[in-house]
């Protein structure tokens, strides 16, 4: 009895986790193709590909991944605001203190605004989250531009990194079905 019992029971378990294997390789594929797609948008594919494998987990849901992008943006705003007040404090020139001195307002509005965005997108509020994502980009090129000149190499990198993070919170947001 318990070989005719196992003669069925395990071609079924065989089955199963050809299925579970198939599927969650079919999900993996989506998943790669959903990063790629963002990636793709951005002008740092590796920053962006290594940022995503840092943060987050399988299944990629566009929900997930806003989130996830709109954590890792806000992270390296705050990171990137300190910078700029450390700068802009250690610097005796007074008109290079003043250039910082717009990029600290910008990157202290964008930080409000990336607070106000993950907040929308728990209340799912796409409209406004679209509407913030929208206008943090412009806060990172106002610091670019007011520094012109005087902008460090570690500033330049800084500023990609942070475009590079808001367009993917940007392309991951527009991937949410409303």
């Amino acid at each position: 009895m318990a070989s005719l019992f196992t003669s069925y029971l395990l071609p079924l378990v065989l089955v199963a986790n050809i299925f579970n294997f198939q599927t969650s390789l079919s999900d993996t594929r989506a998943d790669e193709a959903l990063i790629a797609g963002i990636c793709r948008q951005v002008q740092d594919p590796p920053f962006c590909l290594n940022t995503f494998r840092k943060i987050l987990a399988h299944p990629y849901v566009p929900e997930e991944v806003t989130r996830a992008t709109i954590a890792q943006s806000l992270q390296n705003a705050e990171n990137n605001h300190a910078f700029i007040v450390a700068a802009k404090a250690a610097t005796k020139d007074k008109e290079t203190k003043d250039l910082y001195a717009i990029c600290d307002v910008g990157y202290g509005f964008m930080i409000t605004i990336l607070k106000d965005a993950a907040q929308s997108l728990a209340k799912k509020n796409y409209v406004v989250l679209e509407n913030d994502l929208s206008k943090c980009p412009r806060f990172v090129s106002d610091c670019q531009n007011a520094l012109g000149s005087k902008t460090t190499p570690d500033m330049l990198d800084r500023s990609r990194k942070q475009f590079d993070l808001l367009i993917m919170s940007k392309a991951a947001e527009a991937l949410i079905k409303k």
